[in-house]
Order: structure tokens, then C-alpha cells, then sequence
């Protein structure tokens, strides 16, 4: 139900240069203080690792006697052990050197690690060089604590079950969520050879096929490895009656395994589950499973027949948007046109035939697929064609619940092969979320499927963003609003508590997370809306996101609540403040209603944009309707103002409202340009892109506004024991714009100087100010930065004559966790200008002045 029609078509980017850098193994930092000392004083440094060792050493040997005596099951051959490193000078993969195994990288330089030697006799040795100054130590001055494995919990229990640790019922039965290290020593390939000057052809090539093999060798030493754990954790388990639930024929399915790791749902008892958490030495996380909370009203007293209105089947080669939910009223009036029925599939045990929505009320799936079909009202007349067919995967069963025995990473593997292999579907609503914080230590087995899926195949996930409880807390992390506003707490202020941060998985680096802002203000004494129009929902979950990156990217309209003057108020959410949406009449009630609000209902509205631009794009890929997505958000009028705090409109908006016009097309005071075909990048790569700006948009004598937007979205391959973008993805990309003057052989060579640079060096000033830069406090919005995702956008406002004659732009390459130069990720560029006077025509003089770009690349190329 959209125009297809488009006069004001994006156009191709042009490609004018490519670059590569030389890639360096590090570079000189400014030493940490910390470090500094322990080489100033080296004996009391390694007296002070040689008694921790000592301790740590007894604590296993006393650890492990108990365990005889106690009859306890055997263990890997390995002990855990945590260690505080120095976080911006050494390297975690070379605990090889030291016989260490790393496990998992925490918060502020804390390493879990593990050791088959227990007299840690590497590490010994060289701390005594380190004491004696020889060669070859030196880096033991950056370990700087070694800590017992009594410690292990509070690194790898989440918030909520450590809350409950020392209440746990040895005896009593508990399900957990696990993450298990599988990569070993060998955290890295092998370097890549380098040729020297002594190296002949034939030589050079010999060196580059013994990387080859040593590459391939390590690849199935961690397949292997994998396997091993496998076998290891499930003998473990099974000793103390426990089960792996989701285990099918005896191995854990490929969805819930990443290249460093595989996650698991174990039944345990607490016994069991002391002893895997303290003393197995694999494991990196353990979590209860995610809580389910949504706003469910009583039955409408509403009684909104289905209208006369006719819903068209879209075309049979329209974009697929699987709903991923509690399943779909087919047969409703308003959805049953556009309902891909022959592929409707449940997975609910014991009920794979039922994929109805029975969730009282007028469900929950059935309203979050009228969204995608209506994301404003429901028409009243007339006929219209879908934009889009609707899948059914029904998860969650008629308490809107996933039951415990659905593990989401294989629930999620499951969905992804049937719909894409079967029907090549894309386009994901996920619109279920956990009821709790996510988790910050690491990402979750959740998200980071998420993020493997959107690696391994060109599709799209829309999460939503979570929603706050209203009036009862839940577990022992997310507040109630009423508790909030009881402890005067008062909205906004309360939404960046860290109570309120966003739910599982919305914090998935790949996912298009999605927040709620209200679509109305309403005041009717005695009551008053908490959130006036266009400002965040009283409800809806704030980022940031895991290691600063900016989560939610995007809001929709998905309702908001209204208080009155008691203390603690009353909170309710009465028609004017909800979105219209489709209910299902199973249980009775209206055909629609505005009866329901949460982020649910505001991401299938981005799913809708999702799909029209499917549409009309349909060979392009989903890193390029995320995008345009992105890029046609705006924030709203409030959040513009001088007084407005940025950074909290960031961490509650994203990169603001979508607008389909935006996303779909142009007009005659705006174009937008793109990257076609899906380009890709190795480490160390860089990719410059032009657009000639024509003199009438530069002249002096003019002086309008030019609002100019830049957007990169790309994907790489995660690992979930890694911590930040640079170790948890394999392949890390950002974006650079030319100075004042700088045309594009100057542009690239100062971007391939600078690659290595520190992220904290003076790199100049550019032609824009940008809103939020590349780095923290490099732009007018102190305190986040545009790169700490995989969704990386900033804007800038500048004067009409400042504009130089042509505009470069970087897409840089950097190495990640992935250290084979073959490595590459994709990625989709977008860069808009338009004026911010609408009268002021610029598309079709830009247009005009990127011919000559397309002439001059067609002459270089005879």
C-alpha cells in the first residue's frame, strides 16, 4: 500500500579511488600509570604475582581434594583463573605464550582465563625474567592481578542470578542459559607471511601455501575442539542428572554456535550448577532464561466490527515479512489477503499444528502483523494492495511466553533456514523481547545469533526495543514505572536509569533496534499524559547499547501511558494514547482497536518500510535497507531545540522518527546517493567515494542552509567471548569525509597515513562539524560517537558557499578478532543533501554534476 511511483529516484555513488594501507602490529601508546609503576618497581610487582600464583595454586589443590572426597564429577583437564590486564597494551590472544587459555574478555581489563598446567609454570618463568630485566618479559609489567577462582561467579553470573547465588537450593532443579569457549590456545590464525627482500617468487608462494595449510589446520583444530567441549559439558552434566535441552541427536545445532563458542540450555541441579559455575573451566556465561512481560489490557469494551474496507493480495513476488511471534489470526478480514498461509509454521512443543494467536485479549502476533500491514490506521473504505505477504512463525505460546524448552538461538536458526531457504524471505519482525536489562558483560547467546544470521545471510531483523514494566517490578533489575515516579524519579529522568536500559536481544550489533515515542498528548482531568506528543514513550527502554553503541537506532509511534495527581499516580493507557492496531477475535472483541501499546507495536511499522523498500529495491540488499532506514530518521522538533539535552535525545531516539518518503525517494530540494551491489572491504582497505557539488550550490552570492547525512551500515562475523567492536566482530568498518580543498588522491593518502593513528590523536578539523563525530567528544554531542556500531550515521548543517567543489568520502577498513588479510565484510554507503528551505531546487543540478564524475571514469578506463 504504497506508491510505487518514484520521481525522485536515490542515485549510484561514485567509486573514484581504492587504497590500501600497510597493516602494523601496534603501535606506541602512551603508557598507562599503572603499567609505569610495575616497571618501576619489578621485584614488588613479581613478588606480589608469584604470592597470587601461590594462592592460586593451593585454592586448586585444595579444591580439587574436595572434590575426590566429595565424589564429585570429573573435570576437564584445566582450571579456571581471572586475570586484570592492562586494557591498552596487551594483547589477551598472547596468554598462549604464558600456557594460558583465554576465555572471555571482561569490562576494565578483567580476563577469564584457563590453564591445563596448574603450577602455571610459563608464567612463572617469566616472571622471574621480568624480575631479572631479561629479555622477552617485559609484558608481564601489563598483568597486573591475578585473581582466585572463588571469584568467577560475579564475572559470569548475570545481575539477576547472582542477586539469588547464595540462595540457590542445592537439591532444587534450575534452567540456565550457558556459554561455553571452544577456540583454545589458538585464539588467532597464524600471521600472514610477509615477503622480504630475499624471497623469490617461488619462495613467496611456498610460504603463502604453508599459511594456507596452517590456516586450514586451525580451523578444524577449533571444529574439533568444539566437539570435544561438547562431549566434555554434556558428561558433566549428566553426571548430576542434569540435561542439555537443547541438544538434538546428541550435538548442540549449528544456530546456537559462533567460530569461538557454542551456548546451551541446561537443567541442573544447584549443586551442579555451583560446581559448573565456579570450577568448569569453559564457561564464560551463565544466565537464567529471559522473562517475558507484556501490556496486556483487559478485553475491549469496544465493539469495532470489521470495515467495509477490502485488503488486496500483494504481488506474488512481493517481499516476505516473517512475523516471529505468538502466531497470527490468519482467517481475520483485515490480514487473511496477505497471509502466505501455506508456509505458517509453529514451534511451540506439543502444539506444532497450532499456529493460531491464543493470546486472551486480541492477541499479540496478529496485532504486531496488522502493523506491518497498517503502520498508521485501519482503512475505513475502499480497496488497497498489500505491500508485503505475511509469514507466521509462531514462538511464543497463549501466555505470550517462550516456554523454557524454545532456546532462542536455536528457535531463531530454525525460523531463518525454513523461511529463507524455502521462500527466501529477508525481512524479520521480532518483535519479542526479555523482560529484564540486557546484560553488559558480553553479548548475549541471543543477540549474537542475531548478529551470526544477518552474517551468514542477507536478511534483516526489526527488534523491538523492551518495555518497562508499569507496576511491578521484575527479577532484581528492572523497576516499575510506578516504582520509579514513588521514588521521585520523575520522566524523562528515570528512562536512563540503568534499570531501564534496553531488553535482550535489542542490544544486537546487527538488528534494527526500534523504541517508542508517543503519537498523541492527552489531558483530561484528572489525568495527563506522561510523555507529550513525539517525545520517548513513559514505557519504552533507553540505550546506550553494549560498549557505546547507539540502541535504539530508530523509533515508531507505539503509544505511551497517562498519570493522574495521586501519589504514587495511577497509571493506564486509554484510547487516545494507543496505537490503532488489528486484535485477534478468538477470545472475543473488536476486529481493531486502539486498546495495547508497547515497542512491539511501534518495530513492525519499521518492518513496513522494511518492505516497501524490497519493493522497489529488490535486487539490493538488507545492509541497504538498513541504511536508508536510518538515514530517513529524523529527530523530532523538541529534541532540536538549544536547550535540549543530545545526548539523552540519543540514548531515548536514536537517530530520531523514519519516514517512509525519505527511505522510498527524494524531492526537488533533496537527493540521496548509494552504494549499489553490495561492496566489500579487507582490513586495512579503504574505498573513496565522490559527488561533485555544482558552482550554483556553491556560489557567494548564496547563503541557504544545506543539511548534508551520512549513513554506513555494514556486517561482520562475531565472537561472543570477545568484548567491544574490534574483538567481537571480525572486521570492523567506519567512515571519513575530505577537508576543505582536499580532492580525492590527497583525500585517500591522508586516510591511509592515518589508519593506524590512535583513536585519540589530533586528526584536524573538517569542512562539517558533525553531530556526533567519529570519536567520543569529537563532535557537537559530547559523550557517544557515530562508529561504535555497525550502523553509522551523523549530520551536519552547513552554509550553501562553504561547500567545496567536490565531496569525498572514506569507508576504511580495520582488523578485528579476524587476523586472514583474505577476511572481508560488505557493507551499503548513503549520503543525502537537501535544503533546508524547501523552495530552494537542488536534485536536479546534482544529478547534472555527477555525469561529468560517470564521463571522467569512462575516459580513465580506455
Amino acid at each position: 500500500m504504497v506508491e510505487r511511483a518514484n520521481k525522485f529516484p536515490h542515485i549510484q555513488l561514485s567509486l573514484v579511488r581504492t587504497g590500501s594501507a600497510e597493516l602494523s602490529r601496534g603501535g606506541a601508546r602512551q603508557q598507562n600509570p599503572r603499567t609505569t609503576e610495575n616497571f618501576g618497581n619489578r621485584q614488588g610487582h613479581g613478588s606480589r604475582l608469584k604470592n597470587s600464583i601461590e594462592s592460586i595454586i593451593f585454592y586448586w589443590q585444595d579444591t580439587q581434594e574436595k572434590r575426590e572426597q566429595e565424589a564429585k564429577p570429573p573435570l576437564p583437564n584445566a582450571k579456571p583463573l581471572i586475570l586484570k590486564i592492562d586494557p591498552s597494551a596487551f594483547d589477551p590472544a598472547s596468554l598462549k605464550s604464558y600456557g594460558i587459555e583465554l576465555i572471555a574478555e571482561l569490562e576494565d581489563g578483567y580476563i577469564i582465563g584457563a590453564s591445563a598446567d596448574i603450577e602455571l609454570s610459563e608464567l612463572q618463568k617469566k616472571i622471574e625474567k621480568f624480575i631479572n630485566e631479561e629479555q622477552r618479559s617485559g609484558k608481564v609489567g601489563e598483568i597486573w592481578e591475578l585473581l582466585e577462582g572463588d571469584k568467577l561467579p560475579e564475572y559470569i553470573l548475570s545481575p539477576d542470578l547472582l542477586s539469588e547465588w547464595d540462595k540457590i537450593n542445592g537439591q532444587q532443579i534450575y534452567t540456565v542459559d550457558v556459554g561455553i569457549a571452544c577456540i583454545g590456545i589458538k585464539s588467532k590464525l597464524p600471521n600472514y607471511p610477509e615477503e622480504t627482500d630475499s624471497d623469490t617468487k617461488e619462495t613467496y608462494s611456498k610460504k603463502i601455501i604453508n599459511w594456507i595449510n596452517k590456516r586450514d589446520l586451525t580451523y578444524q583444530e577449533w571444529d574439533d575442539l568444539k566437539s570435544q567441549r561438547e562431549d566434555e559439558l554434556t558428561k558433566f552434566v549428566s553426571l548430576y542428572q542434569g540435561e542439555i535441552l537443547n541438544i538434538v541427536d546428541g550435538i548442540v545445532p549449528s544456530s546456537a554456535e559462533l567460530s569461538d563458542s557454542f551456548s546451551c540450555r541446561v537443567q541442573i541441579s544447584g549443586n551442579g550448577l555451583k560446581d559448573l559455575v565456579s570450577n568448569f573451566p569453559y564457561v564464560f556465561d551463565v544466565s537464567e532464561p529471559d522473562k517475558f512481560v507484556e501490556h496486556l489490557q483487559p478485553i475491549s469494551l469496544h465493539n469495532n466490527a470489521s470495515p467495509p474496507f477490502q485488503l488486496e493480495p500483494p504481488e506474488p513476488d512481493a517481499p516476505k515479512v516473517c512475523i516471529i511471534d505468538s502466531g497470527i489470526q490468519e482467517g481475520h478480514s483485515l490480514l487473511k489477503a496477505a497471509i502466505d498461509s501455506q508456509n505458517s509454521k509453529s514451534w511451540i512443543p506439543g502444539e506444532i499444528d497450532k499456529t493460531a494467536d491464543y493470546v486472551n485479549n486480541g492477541g499479540h502476533g496478529t496485532r504486531v502483523a496488522g502493523a506491518v500491514l497498517y503502520p498508521r490506521n485501519i482503512p475505513r473504505s475502499g480497496r488497497e494492495k498489500a505491500v508485503c505477504w505475511i509469514q507466521n512463525a509462531r514462538g511464543l505460546d497463549k501466555d505470550c511466553k517462550l516456554p523454557d524448552k524454545l532456546f532462542p538461538p536455536n528457535l531463531l536458526g530454525d525460523i531463518v533456514d525454513f523461511y529463507n531457504n524455502r521462500t527466501n524471505t529477508r525481512i524479520f519482525n521480532h518483535s519479542i523481547t526479555g523482560a529484564v536489562p540486557c546484560g553488559t558483560q558480553c553479548m548475549s547467546a541471543w543477540a549474537a545469533t542475531i548478529d551470526n544470521l544477518t552474517w551468514q545471510r542477507d536478511i534483516l531483523f526489526i527488534v523491538a526495543a523492551g518495555n518497562l514494566p508499569i507496576n511491578n517490578k521484575v527479577g532484581a533489575t528492572r523497576l516499575s514505572i510506578s516504582e520509579h515516579l514513588a521514588a521521585n524519579r520523575p520522566y524523562p529522568d528515570y528512562l536512563f536509569e540503568k534499570s531501564c536500559r534496553i531488553a535482550n536481544p535489542a542490544q544486537s550489533f546487527q538488528a534494527l533496534t526500534v523504541g517508542s515515542i508517543s503519537s498523541a498528548s492527552y489531558h483530561v482531568p484528572p489525568y495527563s499524559s506522561i510523555a507529550e506528543q513525539d517525545k520517548p514513550s513513559a514505557f519504552s527502554c533507553s540505550g546506550l547499547g553494549l560498549w557505546g553503541t547507539i540502541k535504539p537506532e530508530v523509533v515508531e509511534y507505539g503509544g505511551d501511558l497517562v498519570k493522574d495527581e495521586s501519589i504514587p499516580p495511577n497509571l493506564i493507557y486509554p484510547t487516545n494514547v494507543c496505537p490503532e492496531l488489528v486484535r485477534s477475535t478468538l477470545s472475543g472483541g473488536s476486529a481493531f482497536d486502539s486498546d495495547n501499546i508497547g515497542t512491539s507495536f511501534a518495530a513492525p511499522k519499521v518492518s513496513y518500510i522494511a518492505a516497501c523498500l524490497a519493493a522497489e529495491l529488490p535486487k539490493e540488499s538488507c545492509l541497504l535497507y538498513r541504511a536508508l532506514i536510518v538515514q530517513s530518521a529524523r529527530w523530532s522538533a523538541w529534541a532540536m531545540e538549544q536547550n535540549a539535552d543530545k545526548l539523552q535525545v540519543i540514548r531515548q531516539m536514536g537517530y530520531g522518527l523514519v519516514n517512509l518518503k525519505r527511505a522510498l525517494s527524494n524531492s526537488p530540494h533533496r537527493i540521496t546517493l548509494m552504494t549499489t551491489a553490495e561492496p566489500s572491504l579487507k582490513a586495512g582497505q579503504a574505498h573513496v567515494y565522490q559527488v561533485k557539488l555544482p558552482e550554483q550550490l556553491r556560489s557567494q552570492g548564496e547563503a541557504f542552509d544545506i543539511l548534508v547525512e551520512v549513513t554506513l551500515s555494514y556486517k561482520a562475523q562475531p565472537r561472543r567471548t570477545r568484548r567491544n567492536r574490534r574483538k567481537y566482530l571480525s572486521t570492523w568498518l567506519d567512515w571519513d569525509c575530505s577537508k576543505k580543498g582536499e580532492d580525492s588522491k590527497r583525500f585517500l593518502a591522508r586516510i591511509l597515513q592515518e589508519y593506524d593513528a590512535p583513536e585519540d590523536a589530533e586528526k584536524g578539523e573538517g569542512l562539517f562539524k558533525w553531530t556526533l563525530g567519529k570519536q567520543n567528544n569529537h563532535g557537537t554531542v559530547r559523550g557517544v560517537s557515530r562508529s561504535a556500531g555497525t550502523i553509522q550515521k551523523d549530520w551536519a548543517t552547513l552554509k550553501s558557499f562553504e561547500l567545496t567543489e567536490a565531496f569525498c568520502l572514506a569507508v576504511v577498513g580495520h582488523e578485528g578478532w579476524n587476523n586472514d588479510p583474505d577476511a572481508q565484510v560488505p557493507y551499503s554507503l548513503v549520503v543525502s543533501f537537501e535544503a533546508v528551505e524547501n523552495n530552494i531546487p537542488i536534485y536536479a543540478a546534482l544529478i547534472e554534476a555527477q555525469v561529468e564524475i560517470e564521463v571522467k571514469q569512462q575516459i580513465e578506463s580506455y
